[in-house]
């Protein structure tokens, strides 16, 4: 009986202290927040904290956005910084821990990285089709973390700034840079609708380590081109077709009037000396007419790769560049400008000669 005595009291005792444990890590970290309940760009029903102090994005789409409205706000990248990164990204953000992607519902980084940076929710921008939404509800499973779905078409980068600026408790920065990309958008659908169906210039995407590879027109890849009023000489043969490899003969057969190309942050423009100095590309219209230009990169790819909103300077350059009759623009204040606003980075001149020197008739 004494022996039952003595369990008990210490089994009280451990009770008390295991309590005093919780009561005092409850102070320590305040009362719980509160969450509410709110409609993705998905039309999925989340539920998350009221008060956001830390962001992941899934992709780098995500990334970009998120760094130009709330930089405070990253729980990491997704992957390390490059050079061109760091000159364009400020320095007390360099170090933000390298969280991975996800591909699908498959993470590429550790689960427990994640975790330790402890974002209130997840960001997943691009596509919203039910496929992807799939993938999020999945995310959310595995990570215990709300996970938002922002659309990252293009054209509505404007919609994608107001709700998450909304979000996140930043909607008057936001409200500035959804200003900008309503403007930029509608002024250049305005002035190409001059701009007829048989007179849109047709356009070769060259991807690829030989330029040989595509988007096809109609995807959120290839939207900035749709935008710019270019006619993709690429058209899926199946609607599931996103990204294809085609054979010389093909292009040949297109015969595009102008090539665009991917440098994928390639320094060497090796894409760009092949598609201009070898014989098989030699008779492609745009080739003989010297109409073949590099999408500026800096920090990230003005087209596509990752599809960012660096894409509204890509539309403004690839329009102005395909129908500099109906585009009249001043592309050097246009650089400055975005750079200044979404960056918060007052670029150089000799940057921006560095940025068009191959992506400009001479």
């Amino acid at each position: 009986m004494r022996r039952n005595k003595v369990l008990i009291i210490i089994l009280v005792i451990l009770l008390l202290f295991a309590s005093t444990g919780c009561q005092g890590g409850q102070s320590d970290q305040g009362p719980e927040s509160e969450t509410k309940t709110i409609m993705d760009m998905a039309g999925r029903e989340v539920e998350i904290s009221t008060n956001i102090e830390k962001v992941y994005s899934t992709s780098a789409i995500g990334s970009v956005l998120l760094y130009t409205l709330a930089p405070e706000k990253l729980a990491g990248w997704t992957s390390e910084l490059r050079d061109s990164e760091k000159i364009i990204i400020a320095p007390e953000y360099h170090d933000l821990p390298s969280l991975g992607r996800w591909k699908g519902s498959t993470p590429t980084g550790s689960i427990e990285e994640l975790l330790k940076a402890g974002p209130d929710i997840i960001i997943s921008v691009g596509d919203v089709s039910p496929e992807y939404a799939g993938d999020a509800d999945e995310i959310q499973n595995l990570t215990g973390i709300p996970v938002v779905m922002v659309d990252g078409s293009l054209q509505k980068t404007a919609e994608a700034y107001r709700f998450l600026g909304d979000l996140i408790g930043e909607s008057e920065r936001a409200e500035e840079l959804a200003a900008y990309s309503d403007k930029t958008l509608e002024e250049i659908s305005t002035n190409l609708k001059s701009i007829g169906e048989e007179q849109k210039v047709k356009v070769y995407y060259a991807e690829g380590m030989e330029g040989l590879e595509t988007e096809v027109s109609g995807t959120v890849n290839s939207e900035a081109f749709d935008l710019a009023g270019a006619k993709n000489v690429a058209v899926p043969d199946t609607p599931d077709i996103r990204r294809m490899q085609v054979s010389i003969e093909q292009i040949l057969v297109w015969d595009p009037e102008v090539i665009i190309i991917s440098t994928d942050g390639d320094t060497t423009h090796s894409v760009y000396n092949k598609i201009k100095s070898d014989k098989t590309w030699a008779n492609i219209t745009a080739v003989k007419n010297n109409e073949v230009y590099e999408i500026p990169n800096y920090p990230y790819d003005w087209i596509n790769r990752p599809p960012s909103v660096m894409r509204l300077l890509g539309v403004k350059w690839l329009s102005a560049l395909l129908y500099p009759e109906v585009i009249k623009t001043d592309m050097r204040a246009d650089i400055s400008e975005f750079y200044s606003l979404f960056f918060n980075y007052e670029i150089s001149e000799k940057e921006i000669e560095d940025i068009l020197e191959t992506a400009e008739r001479k």
